[in-house]
């Protein structure tokens, strides 16, 4: 399964897409996934994408993805985590927008990167910033339950999405599309429920 070598250039960005959306939740996990589908041969990076496969860059991501998945548990220190970390949910997005664009010409390549997966990582990233910070009255009451059922569900919804982003260079497209609609408006009503119910909360109050 080569990345760079998807011959339609609409899956192509649908995969940029799922796995910017996917750095937008947790910033390391889909770069070590794209890291550990490189080193095992399971995809092939672009050229100036190469380093993304190497053993130096793999212990880097695997500390990197322990102290963001740990630090992400502690209620106060997860939420200014990700709200310091959004120019890095930028870069990561950026690199991960780049990879199935790698065969293409660098200024589309390099452009669409920023713009799309850049852009899409980083309001995803806000968007989840803000849940967080919304919700953080629930993990009080809960005794911090309900924030160690949120951070692995933020876990398991980053694997999942970059999963899909592999799975789009398979079937597809056309699947690919409706999973990625369907992602979006599922991101699009969880955050409009949350925002509301703060709201109300707050006028109560």
């Amino acid at each position: 399964m080569n990345f760079h070598e998807i011959n339609e250039p609409i899956a192509a960005v649908i995969v940029g897409l799922l796995l910017s959306l996917s750095a937008g939740v947790r910033m390391t996990l889909p770069l070590l996934a794209v890291n550990l589908m490189a080193w095992y041969q399971v995809i092939a990076l672009p050229k100036d994408l190469d380093w993304l496969g190497t053993v130096s860059t793999m212990i880097v991501l695997i500390a990197a993805a322990v102290a963001e998945t740990t630090v992400h548990f502690i209620p106060a220190a997860g939420t200014g985590l990700k709200a310091i970390a959004t120019p890095l949910a930028f870069v990561a997005g950026t690199l991960l927008m780049a990879v199935p664009l790698g065969g293409h010409n660098p200024l589309y390549q390099w452009t669409l990167a920023a713009f799309m997966g850049g852009g899409l990582a980083t309001l995803t990233h806000i968007g989840v910033t803000g849940v967080r910070a919304a919700t953080a009255p629930a993990n009080v009451a809960s005794a911090g339950l309900f924030g160690i059922a949120w951070n692995i569900g933020e876990f398991l919804i980053s694997i999942v999405l970059a999963l899909l982003g592999a799975l789009c260079v398979v079937a597809g497209w056309v699947i690919g599309l409706i999973v990625l609609l369907a992602v979006l408006a599922f991101f699009a009503i969880a955050v409009v429920k949350v925002f509301s119910r703060a709201g109300k909360r707050a006028a109560v109050s």
